[in-house]
């Protein structure tokens, strides 16, 4: 965890016995009647400015949505809506959705236990807006215009959150929302709004003595205060040259203030990113984007990071790789991004590390225009892009291009970029900006508060003697940087882990690479409902039609052959009763052989 990180849980932890009569954890909550009312308005065109908002939504959606694999009716599916979104809230906001994210099936809060409501606001959203769209369009997927309507939705509920906490702050401060304060005033009120945006509403007051109080406090104690408290002043000052400074500032203008602060923070955050980056860059063995655990731990016993995470809380955010047992490393791009680094800024969504794949990826879609390419166009694509770590142009290796081969045999020809294992490839590919994808359900992005209590820990934290053990186990040599200095027990393979499970956002079946492999797909539960094609359905029933008659005319068949043996003339007017029976117990036997038969036919089919 970074530093910044660990004092803003510390101090929430502190602030958040405080009882008082206006607190920030109450403030903007958002009920199911608010959701579907803001979805409504923005489908039937209640707000003002729409158009050109909804035009500059559908500009940044619109490559993100032609590159997504569609389905039969040519829209995006269930597990595609989210992916889009997912992609456009982190790149514009550097938001992370609670529900939106790639393992977001996984994800779990709990409330206090004094206020049950407030865990409703941590995951239903997202979902909940997405199936009334579905609902309002009969599950027939979503088309560009459904995809911006969803955005819109998001964004407003954020923005009612962010007015909510404003009114809050109005009432700690005793103003009304009517009043027209001074700058001063205005900038006073801002700071309280922004430490509860810092604290994730964990901050409350009874009076404008008791939050300067406060704001003292948390000054002292957030080590990033000054650099925090310079951002917000930059931001300030361009608000206010963007307004007309004659007239004083009204709630209106403070509230633009304040969503432009939740709107922007992600600028300031990416500093401290690259920060921890490139300090964990530093401490890599031989593995790129690898750092080994002992080292990891070393770095927080001699120096300020607080790199103290436990192996299972690694394990469980999916940053630990542990494909070498003896030598467990922390996956750097894993861990960047991971909720421990996280500020939980908001109910509806926390400010992480951005992930710099999705820059990546955007390029990917913008020269593709499609779900998927075949691998050398891919290869060309990705030899001419590049990163902080990773200069352009480069050659692609063999052993990367021969990868890239191996997931187009697996998906029959193409390679899907959506898929898992093209992640995968561009984390190999990217090893410091891609994060390594995990198998679904594997991983959760669970806060440290929310593993401690579904593992039963009393800390998420090892103690400095777990992590001396640690340290003491690894018998390679560490310089004064925490880097391991080679030589002997610093043996390690530099090439990354690479697994064979595909799983796509459409319901594509992939071919084995290789007959002797079993690949596994897997799809997401709306896709797994799709319908199946209609000429597959008719060529079905005209086989178990043709089946059905071959069968009866065999029977029939073998009884005349069988009569004509014995010198027996077979009219249709002289049959028996006992014959006609007896025609009739095969008929019923042949339509039963055909009645599995179809059964299995169709059971395959679908």
């Amino acid at each position: 965890m970074n530093k910044s990180a660990k004092h803003l849980l510390l101090f929430a932890a502190a602030g958040a016995g405080f009882a008082s009569a206006h607190s920030f954890i109450d403030s903007g909550k958002v009920t199911e009647l608010e959701a579907e009312r803001t979805l409504t308005n923005e489908i039937e065109g209640h707000f003002l400015n729409q158009e050109e908002r909804k035009a500059e939504l559908r500009k940044a959606l619109s490559t993100t949505y032609e590159a997504l694999p569609k389905n039969a009716n040519g829209f995006l599916d269930h597990q595609a809506v989210r992916y889009a979104l997912h992609r456009f809230f982190v790149q514009r906001y550097g938001w992370y959705i609670k529900g939106l994210e790639p393992t977001g099936e996984d994800w779990h809060h709990d409330a206090p236990p004094d206020k049950p409501e407030l865990a409703k606001i941590k995951e239903w959203v997202p979902a909940f807006l997405q199936n009334k769209l579905e609902e309002h369009l009969h599950h027939k997927g979503l088309e560009l215009d459904g995809l911006v309507a969803l955005a819109a939705a998001l964004e407003d509920l954020v923005a009612h959150e962010a007015e909510g906490r404003l009114k809050t702050a109005y009432k700690i401060h005793d103003l009304d929302y009517s009043d027209m304060l001074s700058r001063e005033q205005a900038e006073d009120l801002t700071r309280t709004w922004y430490v509860g945006f810092l604290l994730a509403g964990n901050f409350s007051a009874a009076s404008l003595d008791e939050v300067h109080k406060k704001k003292a406090v948390f000054a002292r104690k957030y080590s990033d205060w000054n650099d925090a408290n310079d951002w917000l002043s930059k931001v300030e000052e361009e608000h206010y040259a963007s307004r007309d400074n004659t007239e004083p500032p009204s709630f209106t203008d403070n509230l633009r203030l304040v969503r432009n602060i939740g709107e922007q923070y992600f600028h300031f955050n990416d500093k401290e990113c690259h920060a921890l980056k490139s300090t964990l860059t530093d401490m890599e063995g031989k593995k790129a984007g690898r750092v080994r655990l002992s080292t990891f731990y070393q770095k927080s016993l001699y120096s300020h990071w607080r790199f103290t995470e436990k192996a299972d809380y690694l394990r469980k955010l999916g940053a630990l790789d542990e494909s070498d047992p003896k030598q467990p490393q922390v996956i750097t791009t894993n861990y960047l991004m991971a909720r421990p680094n996280c500020l939980e800024a908001s109910g509806l969504y926390a400010l992480c590390c951005r992930n710099e794949c999705e820059d990546l990826m955007g390029q990917l879609e913008g020269e593709l225009k499609s779900s998927e390419a075949d691998p050398r166009s891919i290869a060309e694509l990705v030899s001419k892009m590049q990163s902080d770590t990773v200069t352009a142009p480069r050659e692609i290796s063999r052993a990367l291009l021969s990868r890239l081969e191996e997931v187009a045999a697996t998906n029959g020809g193409k390679v899907p970029i959506h898929g898992r294992l093209f992640a995968q490839w561009m984390h190999h590919a990217f090893p410091r900006e891609c994060p390594y994808p995990h198998e679904s359900g594997t991983t959760a992005p669970q806060t440290p508060d929310e593993w401690m209590k579904e593992t039963g820990q009393s800390d998420s934290s090892a103690s400095a003697e777990e992590m001396r053990q640690q340290v003491e186990s690894d018998v390679c040599a560490i310089d004064e940087n925490g880097k391991p200095k080679g030589g002997a027990g610093c043996e390690e393979e530099a090439d990354l882990p690479w697994t064979a499970s595909e799983e796509l956002l459409t319901n594509k079946v992939a071919k084995a690479a290789r007959p002797a492999v079993v690949e596994k797909v897997q799809t997401s539960e709306s896709e797994e409902k799709a319908s199946v094609q209609p000429e597959s359905v008719t060529l079905a029933c005209g086989m178990a039609v043709a089946l059905a008659c071959a069968l009866i005319y065999d029977y029939w068949r073998a009884s005349v052959l069988s009569r004509q043996s014995k010198g027996e003339v077979l009219y249709l007017n002289q049959l028996s009763s006992r014959d006609i029976a007896s025609r009739f117990a095969g008929v019923q036997k042949a339509l039963a052989i055909w009645a599995l038969a179809s059964l299995a036919w169709a059971m395959d089919l679908l």
